[in-house]
């Protein structure tokens, strides 16, 4: 059921933002950070699917979440790891959903510019 839930989702941002926008950028990380889509759930909480390419282009780290503009606070729902360099995932994300809960963010982490970015910019 939650893989069922997991592909409704990702099918529900087809119609949204589809260029890969850069949030972050900061000297001495290796990694690139993307927002691929993100939806606006109502009343300044959107949904968010963000990614990270590390070094090298080796891997890219997906991450579908939840922001609260209201509380300043992000709730993971899944996520998946892949080799290489990729837009978007190309394999089903895992329900991380059961084991999260909402967490505060902490100041100059990529969650934190993920939110920041999220909630200055669309809502």
């Amino acid at each position: 059921m939650a893989k069922i839930a997991i592909l409704i989702v990702l099918l529900s941002f087809s119609s949204l933002i589809q260029a890969n926008e850069l949030y972050r950028s900061k000297a001495g990380d290796s990694g690139k950070y993307y927002i691929i889509e993100n939806k606006a759930l109502g009343d300044n909480i959107f949904q968010v699917l963000s990614s990270r390419i590390g070094k090298n282009d080796a891997y890219t780290d997906f991450t579908l979440l939840k922001v609260n503009c209201n509380t300043a606070q992000y709730f993971e729902l899944a996520g998946l790891s892949e080799d290489g360099a990729k837009n978007k995932p190309s394999k089903e994300l895992k329900d991380w959903s059961k084991d999260s809960k909402w967490v505060n963010l902490i100041t100059g982490s990529s969650k934190y510019d993920l939110v920041n970015h999220i909630c200055n910019k669309y809502r």
